[in-house]
């Protein structure tokens, strides 16, 4: 069985005039083979907190929704625990840079999962599976 992490930059596909090929993906693979990251939802909730300032009615209504979200994923949300953050660190040793890339590349290579990204060329060289859903025609690749 194959398990997909999910980047922040695929889930906000996920949306009725979401990218085509990024829902056509999404609509063959079982719900329970997915995973969410915390630092996937850390990432969208500071967004949403820095929008407060500029827009606190939009900010509010896109909170709730990632509330949602993280109720709906509570079984499926991946911490970061020791084993990753050794990983993140050796990869972040390797190239310091992305970051917050690094740290779901990590989580991906432990638990074995292949990560759903658009931001393929972030990976390379991390060693893990990564599968583009922007590609008409996605398929799991190691980078």
């Amino acid at each position: 069985m194959t398990i997909y992490l999910l980047d922040e930059n695929v889930l906000r596909e996920l949306h009725p005039n979401g990218n085509f090929e990024v829902l056509a993906w999404y609509a063959t693979v079982a719900e329970s083979d997915l995973r969410i990251s915390v630092m996937t939802f850390f990432e969208k909730r500071r967004g949403w907190e820095r929008r407060k300032k500029d827009d606190p009615e939009l900010a509010t209504a896109r909170l709730a929704e990632l509330d949602a979200l993280e109720s709906a994923y509570r079984d499926r949300m991946v911490s970061i625990d020791g084993a990753v953050v050794a990983e993140w660190a050796r990869l972040l040793g390797a190239k310091n840079k992305n970051q917050r890339d690094k740290a779901l590349a990590a989580t991906a290579v432990v638990h074995g999962f292949v990560l759903v990204t658009r931001n393929v060329d972030d990976m390379r060289g991390c060693n893990v599976q990564v599968l583009n859903p922007l590609k008409a025609q996605p398929a799991i690749e190691t980078v």
